[in-house]
Formats: C-alpha cells, structure tokens, sequence
C-alpha cells in the first residue's frame, strides 16, 4: 500500500511540475501576434518562434519557395514566408487563402552597400551587430524581416 501511495504521489509531482503540454514553454514560447506588429520592430522577435495569420497574397512564381502574407484586416502590412522544406506543399492555387504561419522571425540587412562603402571587408554575424556598426557610421539601415516557416494550416 505503501509503494502504491509513493508511486501516486511521485506521479502527482510530476504531471503538476510539468505543467501544460504545450508549445509555450521556455524559450521556444511561440507569441501569437499580429503581422503589423511583427513588421513595426523586427528586432525585437529576432529568432523567436511567432504565429500569426493572413491571406496569402503572392506565391513566388519563379523559384517557388517563399510566399507573401498581408495582415486580413489591412492589406498594406505583410511579411515574407521562407518555406524551406515545405515548398513542395504550396502552388500559385493558394493565393487567397487564409492560412496560419508559425515559424522562426529572421530579419536582414537590404542596405548593406551603404556600410560596405564606410567600411570595407566587414563580417557581421547578425542583424543587431549590422545595425550598431550602421548607427556609428550615421547610415539608417533598411530592416527587412521574414519568417522561416515551421508550420501552418490553411483555411
């Protein structure tokens, strides 16, 4: 009787430590949020996992891996889709459909020339490192952000 008490409570431990079987735990927390928010400071979601949802606005039509989603309630706010492995499971026939997007934000520098012509031969490991060289140097850089995508459901 002893052991069966021991063994239930051990159990009982367990399962109320570990909490709920979710995507939300630690630092693989994945934030549902809105593509404007996304897109008004990249930076601060740099290589976190995100959610959000829209309608697929563009399927790139030559190379076939990344697509375009607009924000359904304001078609001036999108954000890229990289679909790495899972292009194959994508055709121009999406265009219009709502889908849901979870995957890691990445961001990059498009402006890159202007540093290059201060400072030849530099090696930024990332984004924030571009950006602080950027601000010594007086140069605005142009923050492009995008999402490598994980998984996502179409509606």
């Amino acid at each position: 009787m002893r052991k069966i008490f021991l063994t239930l409570a051990a159990a009982v431990v367990i399962v109320s430590c570990s909490g709920p079987a979710n995507e939300q735990q630690g630092e693989y927390a994945v934030m549902d949020m809105a593509i404007s928010e996304l897109v008004s400071d990249p930076m601060e979601f740099e290589g976190k996992t995100v959610r959000f949802e829209g309608i697929i606005d563009h399927m790139c039509r030559h190379s076939g891996d990344k697509m375009r989603i607009v924000q359904a309630d304001d078609n001036a706010m999108s954000l890229q889709v990289r679909l790495g492995a899972l292009m194959d499971q994508f055709s121009v026939e999406a265009e219009g459909s709502e889908i849901s997007v979870t995957g890691v934000l990445r961001t990059e520098v498009l402006n890159m020339e202007e540093l290059e012509q201060h400072d030849e031969g530099h090696d930024c490991e990332s984004t924030a490192e571009a950006i602080s060289l950027m601000a010594e140097r007086g140069i605005d850089p142009n923050i492009r952000p995008y999402v490598d995508l994980q998984a996502y459901e179409i509606r």
